[in-house]
């Protein structure tokens, strides 16, 4: 491809060279004489010739171009125009037909070529609107995910506190049910204990009292009474 653009790109350099090289060759064939040459001639006479007749001007003669040479092949002095122009002609059928299908081909190509990268930027372009669609959407829904993440957020403190809340409560119910349990059992075993304290107390007393008031022959007759007693009940076990 880049030897097709290479060959196209000549193109306009070519028929610019031919143009230049026709010009300077009419210019060179055709221009005037430079002033102040010594014309061809026996005896050695005088370059400058003095216009007759009182001239308006005292220098040398001026020479006009010669004419132009348009179809005659046998002048060799002067080329004919015909030539230069069979000369490009001939270059650019030679260069259109050398580099016709190539340039098309690459034209062609080129062609597909911006199509496909115009298609690859629709396409970026498409995806791209699509991606901004989708982060717009979600910087909408980062608001609303903020905001319920903020309710949960309260929702799970506050059932937090709750729960801390009723579990103090239900400890100190707890601890309040344990001690009037305990207060309860303390009362019962001191009034337990009050209770043993004045019965032994009492024991204590009716025994020294009966001491006291029991004698010798009491004790002897409470004795015989009841040794009679026991004789008694084994004698009607044995019958």
């Amino acid at each position: 491809m880049n030897h097709v653009f290479a060959r196209f790109t000549l193109f306009p350099a070519v028929v610019a060279g031919a143009l230049a090289l026709a010009g300077a060759a009419w210019a060179q064939e055709h221009g005037a004489a430079p002033h102040g040459a010594a014309p061809h001639g026996a005896g050695g006479e005088h370059a400058i010739q003095p216009h007759h007749g009182g001239g308006e001007h005292g220098g040398p003669a001026a020479h006009g171009p010669k004419p132009i040479n348009w179809t005659d092949f046998s002048n060799k002095e002067t080329p004919p125009y015909l030539a230069l122009l069979i000369n490009f002609g001939v270059l650019a059928f030679g260069y259109y037909a050398l580099g016709k299908k190539p340039i098309a081909a690459a034209l062609k190509q080129r062609k597909e070529d911006i199509g496909k990268e115009i298609e690859d930027a629709r396409r970026l372009l498409e995806d791209a609107q699509e991606r901004s669609k989708k982060h717009t959407k979600d910087l909408k829904n980062v608001a609303a995910d903020v905001k319920t993440a903020r309710e949960a957020l309260i929702e799970a403190g506050e059932g937090e506190r709750d729960r801390l809340i009723r579990e103090a409560e239900e400890k100190a119910a707890r601890v309040g049910r344990d001690a009037g349990f305990l207060v309860e059992q303390e009362a019962k075993q001191l009034h337990l204990d009050l209770t043993r304290e004045a019965v032994d107390d009492g024991v204590a007393r009716a025994e020294a009292l009966l001491r006291a008031a029991v004698t010798q022959a009491d004790h002897e007759r409470l004795a015989e009474e009841f040794l009679a007693e026991l004789s008694s009940k084994s004698v009607g076990g044995a019958s």
